[in-house]
């Protein structure tokens, strides 16, 4: 299954590692690559909020993520406000092996199999893709270095990422700005298929917790519709107990 790059920041939105040194040698790719190894895969809980003032309304969200059975695993559920309560999700991103989406819909009383139709759509009506919480395949990616940018008082290096098979995925491109310094992710630039910037993903702020970069705060803005979502992690802890059951389909529509 391919695995878009943009989940690159959906994991900043929840824990980044500090603090490894940039090899000036690295490529583009190997560059990605050690972004993705260095996230931790301690067990955590969080609380969050997906907000739009454009909409006017938020989302409260639980998560827990723990690697369990050659899987990284995290479990969402919405608990607020009550028009979309108990709506939940799982995701199971396996290596090797076959990845799992599960949406649970309240209203149906009923888990449902994400398709890859279905990837491609809003995330609980926000500015953000269902894709963005699935692994990168780095290898289904070109990568290249396009200069340098300050970014939110970071100076970053700018990678492209480009599909190699463009017709799976929501985006032609995207330019990522990471800051060699605590090798963490300050901002993505998201392209439609025309090649017209559709989408910028950025990181407000980000706050150091337990020795990991933990971003506080995400907006993503759609510069074409003009309207723009915030996710804001409200608290989280590292080294949580979480059970395992929680990453199975009989947890989610219990």
């Amino acid at each position: 299954m391919r695995k878009p790059i943009e989940w690159l920041m959906f994991a900043a939105a929840l824990l980044l590692p500090c603090g490894f040194a940039f090899a000036q040698d690295l490529s583009a790719r190997d560059t990605l690559q050690k972004v993705v190894d260095s996230v931790p895969r301690v067990p955590f809980t969080a609380k969050a909020k997906l907000s739009s003032k454009s909409r006017g309304w938020v989302r409260e969200l639980d998560l827990m993520y723990k690697h369990i059975e050659n899987a990284d695993a995290s479990y969402m559920e919405v608990t607020a406000p009550m028009d979309v309560k108990d709506t939940r999700f799982l995701l199971l991103d396996r290596e090797p092996g076959p990845d799992e989406q599960w949406i649970y819909v309240p209203a149906i009383k009923r888990a449902i199999q994400v398709s890859e139709q279905t990837r491609k759509q809003p995330f609980l009506g926000s500015d953000f893709y269902v894709s963005d919480m699935v692994r990168p395949e780095i290898d289904a990616y070109t990568y290249t270095f396009v200069g340098e940018e300050d970014v939110n008082g970071r100076h970053c290096k700018l990678i492209e990422s480009v599909p190699k098979k463009p017709g799976g995925d929501p985006y032609s491109k995207a330019i990522i700005a990471i800051d060699p310094q605590d090798m963490v992710i300050a901002r993505s630039q998201f392209f439609d298929p025309k090649g017209k910037l559709l989408k910028v993903w950025t990181i407000e702020k980000m706050e150091k917790i337990d020795g990991n970069w933990t971003p506080k705060l995400q907006v993503m803005q759609n510069v074409q519709d003009n309207t723009e979502s915030q996710l804001e992690i409200v608290e989280i802890k590292y080294n949580a107990t979480v059970s395992d059951e929680t990453f199975h389909k009989a947890y989610l529509i219990r």
